[in-house]
């Protein structure tokens, strides 16, 4: 069968609101992970996090999705189940988020989360993601997998092509250092449109008074001078930013437990 793949401003809104399973060549295949069978019971250890343009809005936030159904219009024949994306969006914002529902593709446009807005008509809708790649169905439609990582950001729509859309970092290192003692981090930059992944050179990454540049091969070197849980946060131009939690800590003296 021949798939028509429309053009990224109205794909993009369709990625997120839209079930568009004949939208996507490639993609749809992709998605096939993503999307999978409803799932037979909970799915623990769901972690949700929001981006804003300038600012966290949502840290990494753990759910565990259930069983149930999610309606923003208050017409129950309006609603997802409480085991999809969007589900974890509503357990992890607690209902902070806003919508309009499409009776054609039985999907929410997402329009509003925490309180940051994009009308259809906007530059900016919301892009999801789940462990690291662009979803290519609309968050009714995913059914993350125990332990998957969802990623919600306004991401640019391409009307400009002085404006290229974000990519994605994201920030890896050890659970655990010693006080004044340096250590290494690693920034990847995951393209936006594939998610592939590439060293993230120039990245900013700071965090308890520590900062620090990322050479061309996305690894950054830092020291920490006080004990405690330092949330460090990795910053790039045109780049949606990412944050971890590591346990600074004496010699001898135990890291408390983290959830990560």
């Amino acid at each position: 069968m021949k798939i028509t793949v429309p053009g990224r401003a109205s794909r993009a809104r369709l990625t997120l609101a839209l079930a568009g399973t004949a939208l996507l060549t490639a993609g749809a295949l992709a998605a096939q992970s993503q999307a999978s069978a409803v799932p037979k019971g909970p799915t623990p250890n769901i972690t949700v996090r929001v981006e804003g343009l300038t600012k966290t809005l949502l840290p990494p936030t753990a759910v565990t999705l259930t069983s149930g159904s999610v309606t923003k219009d208050g017409k129950a024949t309006d609603s997802c189940s409480g085991l999809s994306a969007l589900g974890a969006l509503q357990d992890a914002t607690k209902g902070a988020w806003g919508g309009s529902w499409s009776k054609s593709y039985r999907q929410y446009f997402i329009s509003a989360i925490e309180g940051q807005a994009y009308s259809s008509s906007a530059s900016y809708y919301w892009s999801v993601w789940v462990n690291d790649k662009p979803a290519q169905l609309g968050a009714c439609s995913l059914y993350p997998t125990a332990g998957s990582s969802i990623l919600f950001f306004p991401d640019y729509d391409g009307k400009s092509k002085s404006t290229a859309p974000a990519n994605v970092l994201g920030i890896s290192g050890p659970a655990e250092v010693l006080v004044g003692k340096p250590f290494k981090v690693f920034v990847t930059s995951y393209a936006n449109a594939t998610g592939k992944p590439s060293p993230q050179a120039g990245a900013s990454v700071s965090g308890a008074g520590a900062h620090a540049s990322t050479t061309s091969s996305g690894e950054a070197t830092l020291t920490v001078a006080s004990a405690g849980i330092v949330e460090l946060q990795a910053s790039a131009p045109n780049a949606v930013r990412d944050e971890t939690a590591i346990c600074v800590h004496k010699l001898g003296a135990m890291c408390p437990r983290m959830v990560r």
